[in-house]
């Protein structure tokens, strides 16, 4: 049945141009994630949950 639903389907490039802007948006934020520049902020940001409202110095 998911043959046939297949084949009646007129778009057959469609699943491969979401599976590419996935793997584009996942290899991005890898990037944004291990950019130097954001260091100080994961700095900050990995005491959160110790601190108790003062700020980490």
């Amino acid at each position: 049945m998911k043959q046939l639903i297949l084949t009646q389907f007129p778009w057959p490039w469609l699943s491969t141009l979401a599976l590419m802007i996935f793997f584009v948006f996942f290899i991005g934020l890898i990037v944004r994630v291990n950019q130097k520049s954001r260091a100080p902020i994961f700095k900050e940001s990995e005491v959160l949950p110790l601190s108790d409202g003062e700020k980490y110095e």
